[in-house]
């Protein structure tokens, strides 16, 4: 593989990655709701931080820093209560959902 051919290999990851990455914060936002609505298991929020997780590493990678930096966030402040297999109270969930927002903007 030549120069080239490297730099179109990359600048298409990068472009797959973009286009993919709404959809998984959408797939992250519809899975805090269902954890706030009650509709799955609170033990599933350790999957939301997992996915916050990913793109904390990726992001950046792949030429979206600031949805790394909001995933940083998300996943810095959802470790609080991963392991407690409690959902956060009410304000820390207001939290959760503008740093989802913030997430959603950074990835758009």
């Amino acid at each position: 593989m030549d120069e080239d051919e490297l730099q179109r290999t990359i600048a298409k990851l990068r472009t797959d990655y973009a286009a993919q990455l709404p959809r998984t914060v959408a797939q992250m936002e519809e899975l805090w709701r269902r954890l706030v609505a009650a509709e799955c298991a609170p033990s599933r929020l350790t999957e939301l931080a997992h996915m916050a997780h990913s793109i904390t590493g990726s992001g950046a990678t792949f030429g979206v820093p600031d949805a790394s930096k909001a995933a940083g966030e998300l996943e810095a402040f959802l470790d609080r209560y991963g392991k407690s297999g409690q959902l956060p109270d009410a304000q820390a969930q207001l939290t959760v959902a503008m740093l989802l927002a913030a997430l959603r903007r950074a990835a758009s």
